[in-house]
This record gives C-alpha cells, sequence and structure tokens, in this order.
C-alpha cells in the first residue's frame, strides 16, 4: 500500500520484443522496426523519468518481476494483461502464455487478462480460446489489438465478428474486457485504432464493462468525450504515468480533462511495466501529485484529493473487474 491506499496496476506485460519472435515467412521488418520505436520512446521518457529498461525487448525473469512489484514498490494487486498482436509474432507481441506463467508464479497477487483475435484466429476459434483461458488459465478480463494487417481488422461495435465475443464475456463471468487504442504497435494506419467503436458496444452491453487504454492518444479529445457519455467505459492510464515526466504539463492537461469530464470513478492506474522496470517511481509521483493552482483556476479542473487518488490507485479498477477490494486487503493482511 502506498500512505494507505492500496495499489492495483492495471497493466505489466511480459512482451518478447526479440528476433526469436518473429514469424516463419515474415521479414521481421516490422518487429524490428517496433523494437527501435519503442526503445526510442524508452529513452526519451528516461531523460526525466525513470530510467530505462535495458533488456526490455526480452521477457521478464519471474522472481525478477515479482521482486520489483511487490518489494521494490509499493504494488498491492498487478493485471498481467496479454497483447494479441499476431501478424508478424509467432506467439503475440504479449504472448497470453508468459502472461498466464507470470499470474500463476503469484497467483494471489497477480491476475491475467487474455487475449483473443476474431478476425485474425477466426471467430469460433476466438471464443473456444476465450472459454479455455478462463475456465483453465484463470483469466479475469480480456483485452483486443484490432488490426493485425491489411484486410485484417475489426470493431467493437460489428454485431457478426464482436458481439459474439462480448456475449461470451459475459456468459463466463467477465466484467470488463479492454483495448489498445491510440498508437499503433506496427506499421498499421493510426485511424484503425479510434475509439469510435466503443460506443455502440457499450451501449449494447451495458452489463459490460470496456476499458480502454493510453487515452486513446493521440484520440485523448475523442476518448474522453466517449467515456463522458458511456457510464461502463473506464480509462485506463499506462503511458500516461510513463509520459508524466517527460511531459508534465501536457499530461496534467490531459488528466484534468478526464477527471473534469468523466469523473474520478473510471481512471484506472497502470505503470506498463516491465517495459520501463522501476515502479516505485510512478507510485510515489501520483501519491505526491497536485493539480496546479493555474489549470485549476483556468480550465476548471479539479483539486487532486486523497479520495480521488485513491480510487486511481486501485479501487476504480477493482471495482470495473468486479473484485472485492476489501476481501483482497483481509486476505493480505492489509487494513481497510
Amino acid at each position: 500500500m502506498k500512505d494507505g491506499m492500496f495499489v492495483f496496476d492495471a497493466a505489466v506485460h511480459c512482451q518478447d520484443f526479440t528476433d526469436r519472435q518473429i514469424k516463419p515467412g515474415s521479414d521481421g521488418r516490422r518487429v524490428r522496426v517496433l523494437r527501435e520505436q519503442l526503445k526510442g520512446f524508452i529513452d526519451l521518457t528516461a531523460r526525466r523519468g525513470p530510467e530505462a529498461n535495458p533488456g526490455f525487448e526480452s521477457p521478464p525473469d519471474l522472481d525478477w518481476a515479482n521482486a520489483a512489484l511487490f518489494e521494490k514498490s509499493d504494488t498491492d494487486l498487478a493485471m498481467a494483461c496479454s497483447v494479441p498482436l499476431f501478424a508478424h509474432w509467432k506467439a503475440g507481441l504479449g504472448p497470453v502464455e508468459l502472461s498466464y506463467e507470470l499470474a500463476k508464479s503469484n497467483p494471489s497477487r497477480i491476475l491475467l487478462t487474455g487475449g483473443v483475435d476474431p478476425a485474425y484466429q477466426g471467430l469460433d476459434y476466438a471464443l473456444a480460446e476465450m472459454e479455455r483461458q478462463v475456465k483453465e488459465w484463470g483469466a479475469v478480463s480480456m483485452k483486443f489489438y484490432q488490426y493485425q494487417m491489411r484486410g485484417c481488422q475489426w470493431r467493437a461495435d460489428d454485431r457478426d465478428v464482436a458481439y459474439p465475443l462480448w456475449e461470451k464475456a459475459i456468459e463466463l463471468g467477465i466484467k470488463m474486457v479492454q483495448f489498445h487504442k491510440g498508437f499503433p504497435l506496427e506499421l498499421g494506419p493510426v485511424e484503425a485504432f479510434m475509439p469510435n467503436d466503443i460506443q455502440y458496444a457499450a451501449a449494447d452491453f451495458p452489463e459490460l464493462n470496456f476499458g480502454i487504454h493510453h487515452l486513446g492518444d493521440p484520440y485523448v479529445a475523442e476518448t474522453i468525450s466517449i467515456a463522458s457519455r458511456f457510464e461502463n467505459v473506464y480509462l485506463i492510464l499506462p503511458l500516461w504515468f510513463n509520459q508524466y515526466f517527460l511531459q508534465p504539463h501536457k499530461m496534467l492537461h490531459r488528466l484534468g480533462e478526464a477527471l473534469l469530464f468523466v469523473g474520478s470513478d473510471r481512471i484506472c492506474y497502470g505503470s506498463e511495466a516491465f517495459i520501463w522496470p522501476h515502479i516505485q517511481p510512478y507510485i510515489d509521483a501520483w501519491a505526491a501529485m497536485e493539480m496546479p493552482d493555474e489549470l485549476q483556476d483556468k480550465y476548471g479542473y479539479p483539486e487532486l484529493t486523497r479520495a480521488i487518488k485513491e480510487k486511481v490507485f486501485g479501487i476504480n479498477f477493482a471495482n470495473g473487474l468486479g473484485i472485492d477490494l476489501n476481501r483482497k486487503r483481509a486476505e493480505f493482511g492489509l487494513a481497510a
């Protein structure tokens, strides 16, 4: 806990950016381009923020990962988050198998978000795999990456391709499905990652929560607008925290707009570990963060109260997933 606040990290990864992941038949160009782009961004944020991870391209050692989360930071609970991008990767950019191994290494502290793709894998396979990941591996959520390659993409509001996924999620007891939105993780078009397709899905499945990662950057205004109108849309903040040290004023503007128009009940903390390996600086930053008086006066942004910080740290994501934090606190021997 951080100063008595329960910390639930919504996004930790076991991604594999190495050449061994290049799919047979692929020239590997997109794998290598992404690796170089990501290295450049990590190095950029490290100019003012936590030190970069020189070994970010390889999956983390499980003992090291657990120590980074639960011994070297105030994290109480974490979500191992898969990234089902398969077009040029053998097992996906963030293989669900690696996420499962991480979750299995500490099942009381690490939960699993699975991942499938109905366009690339086929709908029947994706539905069966969702069920297997939930029933055999204990997945409590699913994350989706909706553009694999030219001619292989899908929308969350597609009644034939997507709606069976949302029906299956509800059948399996899943309370939240999650989406990578915004910056493409390969050479696809950025407009394929606009959040607009979440609207009809959220309207047609009000009993299911829809989590959007990264504030949909560069579609931040659109993402905030959508979340302001649909009470089952959650904003998950990995990358916002990583960019905060580099561009604090810009990130405070984004956070202020989200708090002003969406409110404080559906915004969630995430560190993006282990691409960035040092987790505690993000926790410390959020606990100490203040909304400058200038921004409050000029734009009407709210003060960052302890109540808001506590919600973002863990309460909101737990509520979106249907997890009882009081039970978790009792399980971990933490004061309520």
